[in-house]
């Protein structure tokens, strides 16, 4: 009885601090077309959940809300906004600024003018979504928003207030801040890839001087870090980079890589693979 008891109440420890412990998730093959709302949803008509396909696996949370399956219909759906402390975050949120307010000194012994900043007051988050195509798979997160998908047509993301790309009809995914992961890019673009910093001034031109800045080719995908910095791509022109000295090995300078090249960076900026066309 003892052991019991004390079995008992390490399970409900378990729970109490640790409630994700006994969740788990259910695979369910559909019988018919099926709409069923992902995790977050409060309140939806009909044409706005999304439909699964007859045949195919749905992966559903506990609650029966569904995490991952493949749509039977092309559909609206919201997508990651990330969290509250990640660096995009601020970027799809549109603040209502408000006047600077100046405290007027008083009459002596009265301390001096104190001047209070700009302070953000409306932070209502806008509603994102694009148009996701269906027969593919889609993968939700635990708010219910799309971090994996394909896009039906091509679509604008705003990457920040100043800032979109453009993506073609293909697969997309992002990171947990918000911020594009991979994509396919709709036109030709100019992106910072990681360690820009290395090639200020490298490829400027009589024409472009786009400090760090590297035109990639639309129609190819890319892959970007969590800051928007390119990880892999496909060189529009023909571009300088950082790469391995080849008199000198591990020993890093630049090089000049032909238009249409595919590369990769690694977390310094380097090209660690590159595949001519």
């Amino acid at each position: 009885m003892r052991v019991l008891k004390t079995l008992t109440a390490m399970i409900a420890a378990l729970l109490l601090f640790y409630p994700g412990a006994c969740t788990a998730q259910i695979s369910k093959t559909l019988a018919e077309n099926t709409r069923i709302t992902p995790p977050g949803v409060i309140v939806a008509i009909r044409g706005d959940i999304p439909m699964f396909k007859k045949g195919t696996v749905v992966i559903l949370n506990d609650f029966g809300e569904v995490l991952e399956g493949v749509l039977a219909e092309d559909i609206s759906l919201p997508y990651e906004t990330g969290d509250a402390k990640g660096p995009a975050r601020a970027a799809y949120y549109i603040p209502t600024p408000q006047p600077p307010i100046i405290i007027a000194p008083r009459p002596a012994p009265a301390p001096p003018p104190i001047f209070i900043p700009n302070v953000v007051t409306d932070m209502a988050p806008q509603i994102r979504v694009l148009n996701f195509k269906g027969g593919t798979k889609i993968v939700f997160n635990d708010r219910g928003e799309a971090v994996r998908g394909t896009v039906s047509t091509n679509q604008l993301i705003n990457l920040n207030p100043t800032n979109s790309i453009t993506v073609s009809s293909a697969e997309i995914s992002f990171h947990k801040n918000g911020m594009v992961a991979t994509c396919t890019l709709n036109n030709d673009s100019y992106l910072r890839p990681v360690g820009w910093m290395e090639i200020l001034t490298d490829n400027f031109t009589d024409r472009i001087t786009c400090s760090g800045f590297v035109e990639f080719k639309g129609g190819k995908p890319v892959e970007l870090n969590d800051k928007g910095e390119v990880v892999k791509g496909t060189l529009e022109n023909d571009t300088k980079l950082a790469s391995d000295n080849i008199i000198v090995p591990g020993i890093s300078g630049k090089k000049l890589f032909k238009a249409g090249t595919a590369v990769e960076f690694d977390d310094k900026g380097k090209v660690v693979k590159a595949q001519e066309p």
